[in-house]
């Protein structure tokens, strides 16, 4: 969930740093509880006179907890370090939302404790008042600057809130043990997790890491399933002739559409591709700015239509695809959230307008795409749309790859990889 404006001035960042102190006492506590293990246990029986293949089954449990402490102790400092940057990077951007706020203020506005935009009037002088009541285009261009200076504070709530669900990705990936772990699913990670600022060139490594999904375990499945149901022998065959793969989430969340509301998803994935078409040349649909600013439209139209949890859940399922290389999935996983916040941050504006909003996010850096020669993620305004490059990295489970087309997707039902 969101932090509100409200939220925000009144958070104390300094707490994470008391955390992040509280974690750096805690490292040292485990490098002393590993002293202390390894020379009155591990030790004190490693040069016992016991023997017997019970001694060694006890020294491999002794090498593996001793192992333990050391991994505590380096995740307890990890997390210290990533909580003193994350603070340090919360701060600004409370400060950043504060001096937006005094700046507006100062240039005759009011901003209430929610972060509402409105025009002081009291701070205009008497010609500037009599302008505003009779001078109808005096009156537009303070409304425009009460709007301008809404969008500032709005931007700086949104930098915050990136900034909290990135802090939120990187905690959850430094305390995830590798797979590899001798202790088990539940051991400690040594291993450092940088944190990246969001909007930072960085911060293209983090969205590649963190924005994955795990394959649908039930697989794909053409849909619309049994035709012969939905429409009858007479027209089944037309209906087979029309399906496409999806995985079995997918499928199951669009039968509970029905089948005028399977119509009505068919429209918004038209229209997701056609307004892109329109805006971004369509020489590929995959992995460029045609292919970002689709998926990011599509999940704005889907949340307008169906609320962002439902597109939310959608959308991740259809990215769930057996085969689905890293950075397409992160790509679109990335954006579809992007689209997501640009519907709920504008909710009541019309198609047109969100797709002015999209643009205008390709066009200013906030969407990813496929950087030259794969491997990484770049953002939109760092790379020419006919610039970007093709996925390499190895998909997580062996299968067929595919890639959008207009009949099998892009962003819609029925897309070959989410691409």
């Amino acid at each position: 969930m969101a932090l509100s404006f409200r939220d925000i001035m009144s958070t104390d960042p300094d707490e994470l740093d008391d955390a992040a102190a509280a974690f750096k006492r805690m490292s040292k506590r485990f490098g002393e509880l590993h002293t202390d293990y390894d020379t009155h246990v591990r030790g004190t029986l490693s040069r016992s006179s016991w023997a017997g293949i019970a001694k060694v089954s006890y020294g491999e449990v002794a090498r593996v907890s001793s192992g333990q402490f050391g991994d505590a102790k380096r995740q307890a400092m990890n997390i210290s370090t990533l909580l003193t940057k994350a603070y340090q990077d919360l701060a600004d951007r409370k400060r950043t939302l504060g001096s937006r706020v005094k700046a507006a203020q100062d240039d005759k506005m009011n901003v209430d404790g929610d972060g509402y935009v409105t025009l002081d009037t009291t701070k205009l002088n008497e010609g500037e008042r009599l302008a505003r009541g009779h001078d109808p285009t005096y009156a537009q261009s303070l409304d425009e600057e009460v709007a301008a200076w809404q969008s500032k504070i709005d931007k700086a709530v949104e930098a915050f809130n990136d900034a909290d669900t990135a802090i939120k990705r990187t905690l959850i990936a430094a305390v995830e043990p590798p797979d590899n772990r001798a202790a088990g699913a539940y051991g400690f990670n040594p291993d450092k997790v940088e944190y990246a600022p969001p909007g930072t060139k960085k911060d293209a490594a983090r969205i590649l890491r963190d924005y994955q999904v795990d394959p649908d375990p039930d697989g794909l499945v053409l849909y619309p399933r049994h035709p012969e149901l939905l429409v009858g022998p007479l027209f089944a065959e037309k209906v087979r002739e029309l399906q496409q793969s999806v995985t079995v989430r997918e499928a199951d969340m669009l039968d509970g559409l029905g089948l005028s509301g399977l119509q009505d998803f068919r429209g918004v994935k038209d229209k997701a591709f056609n307004t892109a078409d329109a805006r971004f040349r369509p020489d590929d649909w995959n992995d460029n700015h045609n292919d970002a600013f689709r998926h990011t439209y599509w999940n704005a139209l889907m949340t307008k239509k169906y609320g962002a949890e439902w597109a939310a859940e959608y959308a991740t399922a259809h990215e769930a695809r057996p085969g689905n290389r890293p950075e397409r999935e992160a790509m679109d996983l990335y954006n579809n959230e992007v689209g997501r916040r640009i519907a709920q941050q504008h909710p009541d504006a019309s198609e047109d307008e969100l797709a002015d909003l999209v643009e205008k996010a390709v066009r200013d850096g906030d969407l990813v795409v496929i950087d030259h020669g794969g491997g990484r993620l770049t953002f939109t305004d760092q790379i020419d749309s006919d610039e970007t490059g093709d996925p390499k990295l190895k998909a997580p489970e062996k299968a067929q790859e595919s890639k959008s087309d207009r009949n099998t997707g892009g962003s819609v039902a029925g897309e070959q990889s989410g691409e």
